[in-house]
């Protein structure tokens, strides 16, 4: 499904990453693990359109999208929950949810399909809430409270459920463990197995590489800009420079 080849990531006159390849098959979970610095958050932010490549090139299936910013690439099938999860932290949990689907919005505005307001009243629009709040019925409770009001893992809730909103063929998901306690993380981690299982797509960058192996069905391994191993996930966990590197205490 995903597919990057050779990737350069160049600020300035230093290199974020360098010729990296990778491949995410369909109904794959793929993890990218590595330290701090190692390339990874520039890597998926290439892949989404956030940062341009120097060179090199990323294809979704038959859609290249070396090139495109990132609104066209959430057209295209992606769905991106960023480190930090950049909420909407002064707006509403419904609020952040709908912004997940402005694309499809920005159809209607555009005249595609007819007004804004009638998608947002319209059953596509209607099933897609529907499916986060039984993803997440903490969502419903809190729809109208403000998002910066949420827990640390609510909000991270929301910003899965906000990219969910855009019925992504793909998820990539940059350090949803991260700030989260222990219980949080393992739950996370389960929903990412639970949509893998229901059909979709996911390359999941974490730095607890125990915990993403776990539930991954192969991953890479990233030092300083390059991806220098990769293999199942049974294979990385069983490779000693692996295990000597990341596999520290496991989240159970």
């Amino acid at each position: 499904m995903l597919k990057v080849e050779s990737v350069f990531v160049i600020y300035g006159r230093s290199s974020a990453v360098r010729e990296a390849s990778l491949v995410v098959n369909e109904g794959e979970i793929v993890t990218l693990i590595g330290a701090n610095g190692a390339g990874k958050t520039s890597l998926m932010n290439a892949i989404t359109g956030v940062v341009p490549l120097h060179s090199g090139n990323i294809w979704l299936g038959s859609s290249r999208l070396t090139g495109l910013p990132s609104y066209e690439t959430v057209r295209l099938g992606l769905g991106y929950v960023p480190e930090g999860r950049q909420i909407f932290g002064s707006m509403s949990v419904k609020d952040n949810l709908t912004l997940g689907a402005y694309t499809e919005c920005a159809k209607t505005r555009l005249g595609a399909v007819g007004p804004v307001g009638w998608f947002l009243r319209s059953s596509v629009f209607q099933s897609r809430l529907k499916n986060v709040y039984q993803l997440f019925p903490i969502l419903e409770e809190r729809s109208r409270q403000k998002a910066g009001s949420l827990s640390g893992g609510e909000q991270q809730m929301l910003a899965i459920g906000r990219a969910l909103m855009s019925s992504p063929k793909m998820l990539l998901l940059d350090e949803p463990s991260l700030g989260l306690a222990p219980n949080l993380v393992r739950d996370i981690l389960r929903l990412l197995r639970r949509l893998r299982d229901e059909g979709l797509t996911i390359l999941l960058v974490e730095q607890d590489a125990n915990a993403a192996l776990k539930i991954a069905d192969r991953g890479y391994v990233m030092e300083r800009g390059r991806i220098t191993i990769e293999g199942t996930a049974k294979e990385l966990m069983g490779n000693d420079q692996v295990r000597q590197a990341y596999l520290g205490k496991s989240v159970a």
